[in-house]
């Protein structure tokens, strides 16, 4: 059963609406339920991260909002507007960097702006305010080879943000990172959410990262994926890495784990 702990302004803005969405994938023995009656929002400058155990869908419902899955059933809505397929108005980061390994960072930031038919000085502009924005315009003539995991991560994250999306949709995007850099990037993901007001959607297996992220944690059941919990995080916008070490993080670090862990005993 979902449990709400979130007070919101009455007036402020959704950004992403999702009622009653379903996925089911064909199977040998039938149809496999993935995703149950999926019902969230997500409003305007928010950062939300999904848990869960492995399998628990959280991939299937990001991609699904992506349009790149389609649901069963149910309705999602961004900006008002139904979502039925991939569009601008969704920036994507994956884990694996997806860069082009021929083009330079710049070609590459500048890529989905060219699809889009963006005019050539407006491109240019964009690629230098977000490579800015990433701490990478002196790498802007480089070819992705020549970069560290984290760099290629943030030259991905650029290219996404050039687009001028209406919300960031991330999929594990630290996962591939070592322990070191995989925190230098959380605490520029923070600054880069400050900076943007994006609204941003975190798929993460780490329950840490997603603590110290998110201002809410939508924790999802075992398949199928159900949302089980939402957790309330009461951080200032302006924490920093120093906060991992006060008991109220830990606490709720502790409820999201045991969450995901109920979850695990209950299907083992």
């Amino acid at each position: 059963m979902l449990t709400h702990s979130l007070q919101l302004n009455p007036m402020t803005s959704p950004k992403l609406i999702i009622r009653d969405l379903y996925k089911s994938f064909p199977g040998k023995r039938g149809s496999m339920l993935a995703l149950k009656d999926i019902n969230l929002t997500l409003y305007r400058n928010e950062f939300v991260c999904v848990v869960g155990a492995s399998g628990c869908g959280k991939s299937t419902l990001l991609n699904i909002i992506a349009g790149l899955e389609e649901p069963t059933s149910g309705q999602i809505l961004l900006e008002g507007e139904p979502i039925d397929g991939p569009g601008a108005n969704r920036g994507m980061v994956f884990q694996n960097y997806t860069l082009y390994p021929w083009l330079t960072v710049s070609q590459n930031v500048e890529f989905g702006m060219k699809m889009q038919k963006i005019p050539t000085a407006e491109r240019q502009q964009r690629v230098k305010y977000y490579l800015e924005i990433v701490g990478l315009s002196r790498f802007a003539d480089a070819l992705p080879k020549s970069l560290s995991g984290g760099m290629k991560q943030r030259v991905a994250i650029a290219r996404a943000l050039a687009n001028e999306p209406d919300i960031l949709l991330m999929d594990e995007p630290f996962g591939a990172l070592d322990a070191q850099t995989k925190e230098v990037l959380q605490e520029f993901m923070l600054q880069l959410w400050r900076q943007t007001q994006k609204t941003i959607l975190m798929v993460t297996h780490d329950v840490e990262e997603a603590v110290f992220l998110s201002q809410r944690i939508y924790v999802l059941s075992s398949r199928p994926g159900q949302l089980k919990a939402e957790v309330n995080l009461e951080f200032d916008r302006d924490r920093n890495l120093s906060i991992k070490g006060t008991e109220f993080f830990q606490r709720k670090r502790q409820e999201v784990l045991h969450l995901i862990r109920d979850e695990i005993l209950a299907t083992a």
